[in-house]
């Protein structure tokens, strides 16, 4: 595989693509780069040119989505920074070159601008679950003891958190091109002395649990593991990936205070479906916080980042023995100058363009997002999901199930179907699977994307989400004068296409 494929570029301060064909004003260069420094899961199919999301690195105006709560195709807006960006790195005739280490920390600066959090440090992460192992690996360098992981909702996470949370390799290919063995410990991170403790957030028959009896069962197993000598991660979950919050921001608060400098928390806020005001607290309360730009904000996938609080990125800085194995997930530029240079610690690979690309294509839209009233926000979302419930009982098959109701749809801007087969049973999660795939299917009307599947108890969800376009979308119109029902026209249009085929392919599947 080229070096640059796997995000190793060879010229570390101006890198020189015209070395391998690949131009800053080229689109099929843009996006060939926007898809590099991920691993197999961003790769174009040779024939459909889509990644196994099913989304494009090239705009796709005429297709339908609501499948931020999973990918999303890159924007026009998005497109076209990600290429003046490329030129102002890679071009010295540009009007304002770059260097690559101040590109990158411009990045990191405007995802902490958009933040409020300008004292927080940000790291990049290539996806979600490298932003956890880059938290995991972060904590135990800081840590002394051994190390125990409370892990919320594994079920509706990312797929290779489990994996990840216990300090092994998730895949058998990193974003940064290394190959390595699924399943084995990452260098470092010896198994004896990682532990992962699992809370649910749903019971077995897939109803959500209450959360005084999550925020219990984590405050228990932070006092036995504190009782055991070992130091504590814990996890609270802002957005499962059907919307439901878990570990009170109370509960997360009173474990971190039962040991200060043992019990940390980390935020997964990686769908980036709640308010911002609230991450700022996060960050605030010293909480880690990780993120993405590929969910919600409607990036490219494999956008990901961690944001470290003040304190603790001066004790990463201190005193941290980083795992060794880190350096096949996170180059160098990824890493403030300021935190990196204080580390001992050997990074393999100096930068990731890829993810730069990405990160700039979704700061197009949360540059923007982040401007909005967080009420007018939360009115533009709580619309949505209104518009949405009164579309599904003219669908037959589909339903809001009694047990995904609740006020968390109108936060979130989510809304899981619950899909029934031909024989009024729950359809399986590999017909739920087939939906999905006929969405993009060209008959019966334009392509559509919806929410990858998600399993709950015995019945399976597809998720209709809106993300941070629709609502700047929304949010425009109504400063230019437009009621909400006006403002929201244009998206109804994409929601009566959408639920149209919907129906249809829901009709020829039990047709067939």
């Amino acid at each position: 595989m080229p070096a640059i494929q796997r995000g190793i570029l060879p010229v570390p301060m101006r890198p020189d693509l015209e070395t391998v064909g690949l131009r800053a004003d080229s689109p099929a260069s843009v996006s060939f780069l926007l898809q590099t420094g991920g691993d197999r899961r961003i790769w174009p199919d040779a024939i459909t040119r889509r990644n196994r999301y099913g989304t494009r690195a090239t705009p796709a105006d005429d297709e339908i989505s609501f499948s931020s709560t999973t990918a999303s195709n890159i924007s026009r807006e998005g497109f076209q920074a990600a290429g003046a960006e490329l030129a102002r790195l890679i071009d010295i005739a540009s009007p304002s070159p770059v260097a690559s280490e101040q590109w990158f920390a411009d990045i990191r600066d405007r995802i902490a601008g958009n933040l409020g959090c300008a004292g927080a440090q940000v790291v990049l992460a290539a996806s979600g679950t490298d932003a956890e192992l880059l938290a995991l690996c972060m904590v135990a360098g800081v840590s002394r003891r051994p190390l125990t992981n409370v892990l919320v909702a594994p079920d509706e996470t990312g797929n290779g958190v489990p994996r990840a949370a216990a300090g092994f390799h998730y895949s058998d290919l990193t974003a940064l091109g290394s190959t390595v063995e699924a399943g084995a410990p990452v260098e470092g991170l010896p198994p004896d002395r990682i532990e992962v403790r699992t809370i649910a957030i749903r019971n077995e028959m897939g109803e959500p649990r209450h959360q005084h009896d999550i925020d219990a069962d984590v405050i228990a197993a932070v006092e036995l593991e504190l009782k055991r000598d070992r130091d504590v991660l814990v996890h609270v979950l802002d957005a499962s990936k059907t919307g439901l919050p878990a570990v009170s921001r109370q509960a997360a608060r009173h474990v971190a205070a039962l040991a200060p400098d043992r019990v940390r928390v980390i935020v997964d806020a990686c769908q980036f479906r709640g308010s911002i005001s609230r991450l700022r607290q996060d960050l605030a309360d010293g909480f880690l916080v990780a993120l993405t730009g590929s969910k919600f904000v409607a990036g490219p996938p494999f956008s990901g980042a961690l944001l470290i609080p003040a304190a603790f990125a001066e004790e990463l800085a201190a005193r941290s023995d980083i795992p060794a194995g880190l350096a096949e997930y996170s180059a160098a530029q990824d890493w403030p100058a300021a935190l990196r240079q204080r580390m001992r610690f050997g990074f393999n690979s100096e930068l990731n363009l890829g993810l730069g690309l990405r990160w700039v294509a979704a700061l197009a839209h949360l540059d923007r997002y982040a401007a909005i009233d967080e009420s007018r926000q939360s009115l533009v979302k709580e619309q949505f999901v209104r518009l949405v419930r009164s579309r599904i009982g003219a669908v037959k098959g589909v339903s809001l199930h009694q047990d995904d109701e609740g006020d968390h749809l109108g936060s979130r801007a989510m809304v899981p179907l619950t899909v029934m087969n031909g024989a009024g049973a729950f359809a399986s999660f590999e017909e739920c699977q087939g939906i999905q795939l006929s969405m993009r299917d060209l008959s019966g009307g334009p392509i559509c994307h919806v929410g990858q599947a998600v399993r709950l108890g015995s019945r399976t969800v597809l998720r209709v989400a809106a993300s941070a376009p629709d609502v700047i979308g929304v949010a425009q119109a109504m400063s230019a004068g437009q009621p909400l029902h006006q403002a929201f026209a244009p998206m109804e249009a994409r929601l009566d296409v959408f639920f149209h085929k919907l129906s249809a392919v829901l009709h020829h599947r039990r047709g067939a």
